[in-house]
């Protein structure tokens, strides 16, 4: 009989797109290798608010077994607003309304996995912030290691996450920057861990078809992938972008593949064009056609885009503000890093007009990606961790 692994996660699917909740469905089906892997999960496929998308009970999906539970709670946009406002001046008698406000409230998750977690080799809690891994991770799972996701953003800093990074067995970080972060400011040193704990599969040499309605911005366009979103810095983005073609003769646009959050302010152009859902084929197209990927968000614990840019041989321009992002830069030298429009504007122009430094740039990343984020190093780090924790 194969040893068993779980997976905790908030929402689960082929058709959800989110850092923890991919970077969830990618370890799941390469650790399923070695592994019969289970996923609790709930039945939600958005998270603004949570629905009940999916039917309650078991899917098979790529040899991953998923257990869905109901939400028994959708989130009240407004109630939520006016918690967040009590924990954010501290108001500790909150903290159980909230995180059930914050969600996906499934507590017949956590009963499931209060009776059933001896069975498993580990229990992997993605995400630091929901009510999945907090609720959880005070069950005191003698198998728990939490995959937190975690980044230097206001929420980390309420009193309910004060002792929830003492509670794992062990920890995978998702890079440098996180795991100094948790040691510096609640004190992990003490806890087994594993860095990297995500694979990039390189494509495979062979001609990925672009949408083609944007066939004709091949290689005079870079590209935004991810929710379009303030949390992700597109305002700021969307700001620059515009200035930018104000005060410089370029034919350069911005394509932007990702959904646009509820309420998010725009200020459309022409340069700027918007190409929602595309396949993961396209996806790898667009960005393999650009001239460069840009990331402007200033809170990550790794960006994944970024290496699957640097996987096809496109350099990067990144938020300087977000330490993750910027030692990813730093780290590969494959990318340029700024912190207001005249850096942005700098950085853009010398990628764009050094031809050199651009191919070393693009060499540069394939040779990080393919030394540090290959999926067989990456899964043997993991069940070394696994192995670990049975000792």
């Amino acid at each position: 009989m194969r040893k068993k692994i779980a997976c905790v996660v908030q929402r689960y699917g082929l058709e959800v797109n989110g850092g923890a909740e991919y970077h969830c469905r990618v370890l799941a089906e390469h650790l399923a290798d070695y592994y019969e892997v289970d996923v609790f999960t709930s039945c939600a496929k958005g998270y603004r608010p949570w629905d009940n998308y999916y039917k309650t009970g078991v899917e098979v999906i790529n040899e991953v077994n998923v257990h869905r539970f109901a939400v028994e709670g959708i989130r009240d946009a407004a109630k939520f607003g006016v918690l967040t406002k009590k924990m954010n001046s501290g108001d500790k008698s909150v903290e159980d309304e909230w995180i059930k406000e914050i969600g996906p409230y499934c507590p017949t998750l956590i009963e499931h996995l209060k009776e059933n977690a001896n069975q498993y080799e580990a229990v992997i809690f993605f995400t630091y912030v929901y009510y999945f891994t907090v609720t959880g991770l005070k069950l005191e799972l003698k198998n728990s290691i939490l995959l937190p996701t975690a980044h230097d953003e206001p929420t980390i800093y309420f009193p309910i996450y004060a002792d929830l990074f003492k509670r794992p067995k062990a920890i995978l970080y998702n890079s440098v920057e996180e795991r100094e972060l948790l040691r510096s400011k609640f004190g992990t040193s003490g806890i087994k861990s594993r860095l990297t704990c995500v694979g990039i599969d390189i494509p495979e040499e062979k001609e990925y078809k672009m949408p083609k309605a944007l066939e004709k911005y091949k290689d005079d366009y870079m590209i935004y992938v991810g929710r379009v979103t303030q949390g992700k810095g597109f305002d700021e983005l969307n700001k620059y972008f515009l200035k930018y073609k104000a005060q410089n003769a370029s034919n350069m646009k911005l394509i932007v593949v990702g959904k646009i959050d509820n309420g998010m302010t725009i200020t459309h152009s022409d340069d700027i064009i918007f190409a929602g859902y595309v396949t993961e084929e396209e996806k790898t197209a667009l960005i393999k056609n650009a001239r460069l990927l840009v990331m402007p968000s200033f809170y990550e614990s790794l960006s994944l885009v970024i290496l699957e840019s640097m996987a096809v041989k496109r350099p990067v321009l990144v938020n300087g503000k977000c330490e993750v992002l910027k030692g990813q830069c730093i780290r590969s030298n494959a990318g340029l890093y700024y912190e207001n429009y005249e850096e942005f504007e700098e950085c853009l122009n010398y990628i764009v007009a050094n031809k050199e430094a651009y191919e070393q740039m693009c060499e540069n990343g394939f040779a990080f990606v393919k030394e540090n984020y290959d999926w067989n190093l990456v899964t043997q780090n993991v069940i070394s961790l696994i192995e670990e924790l049975q000792e």
